[in-house]
């Protein structure tokens, strides 16, 4: 799941802390702890018992899709929520002094996350987007199982397995292409990420799906600074110095379905004789290793990107990449 970063500040409440479960929703707010059953009636109760006390915001972690109906019932009633980390909210428990992990003490958890860390998580996406993302969602995970299984046709020796694999693979390819054209529709039915869209695919190397993801995991494409947007995405290389020592610098975390976007449509620029593919073996004939040339093309190939959204016009290679602005556009 990918989404827009939140805001800065501190919260000017009470911050409430949700234990997401499958069946039940464990709330800790103002030293106060609730339980109630993750449905309908429950999250009902919960916004009843919630609205008695002055939340700032709420604070729970994405847990596979059952946290979205609480998701859509809390926007819904003018609550701002954030969905945290799983990693960074365990981390920061472990750095309190808090090693024992049941519900009620993750929820407890949750909800001194967010005192402290105010701008820290990331908010809910519009449902136009959120469509958007769940149907390349099920796409990557079906594509995902044809590559499996195309490997498994590649060894397979007995003729019954090789066929059931066939048969497997000519209906993975018939979903995927029903999916293709259901993320278009849903591309297409909006305005403005058909918009989006239609920009980031002036770049060279950008196709259709490449900026389908874009838009629907990088909202942030246009807003702050470059270098921010590279570290979001996992292109920013790392330090490791201590001392005397200057360790190896490498890229890691991001968005990773952004970022596996971005390294198909790298490996297709730098084949061909545009600038990026001279870039490319200007970095190769200098030592480089290839994929250090690689990862920075697909850095230069997200500043781009970035140039385009925030000026909003399409890409031509004589326009100058634009500086950051002071004060971003609006979340789309």
């Amino acid at each position: 799941m990918t989404t827009a970063v939140t805001e800065t500040g501190s919260p000017s409440g009470p911050v409430a802390g949700i234990d997401v479960g499958k069946s039940c929703l464990d709330v800790w707010v103002g030293g106060q702890m609730r339980s109630f059953a993750n449905d309908g009636a429950g999250i009902a109760a919960m916004l009843q018992w919630l609205a008695s006390r002055p939340v700032s915001q709420v604070v729970c972690e994405p847990t596979g899709g059952y946290e979205r109906p609480l998701v859509q019932s809390l926007s819904q009633a003018g609550l701002p929520v954030r969905l945290a980390h799983p990693n960074k909210v365990r981390a920061f428990a472990r750095a309190s002094g808090q090693l024992a992990k049941t519900d009620r003490l993750d929820a407890q958890m949750l909800s001194r996350y967010g005192e402290v860390f105010a701008s820290s998580g990331i908010t809910p996406p519009e449902p136009e987007r959120e469509e958007l993302q769940s149907l390349l969602r099920r796409r990557r995970q079906l594509a995902d199982q044809r590559v499996q299984e195309r490997n498994r046709l590649d060894r397979a020796w007995n003729p019954a397995v090789r066929a059931s694999a066939q048969r497997h693979i000519d209906w993975l390819d018939q979903e995927i292409a029903a999916l293709d054209r259901e993320y278009r529709e849903a591309l297409e039915s909006s305005q403005e990420l058909s918009r989006r869209a239609e920009l980031y695919r002036s770049v060279p190397g950008i196709g259709q799906l490449t900026a389908a993801i874009l838009v629907a995991d990088l909202p942030e494409l246009g807003r702050g600074e470059g270098k921010a947007l590279c570290s979001l995405v996992g292109l920013a290389p790392w330090s490791r110095d201590s001392g005397q020592q200057r360790g190896y610098r490498a890229v890691r975390g991001g968005r990773g379905t952004v970022r596996r976007a971005l390294y198909m449509a790298a490996l297709s620029v730098i084949r061909g004789p545009g600038e990026l593919g001279r870039f490319y073996q200007g970095l190769r004939q200098r030592g480089k290793a290839g994929k250090v040339a690689l990862v920075a093309v697909m850095r230069k190939l997200l500043l781009q990107l970035h140039a385009v959204a925030r000026r909003g016009t399409c890409w031509t290679l004589n326009h100058p990449t634009v500086s950051p602005i002071p004060n971003p556009r609006p979340n789309p």
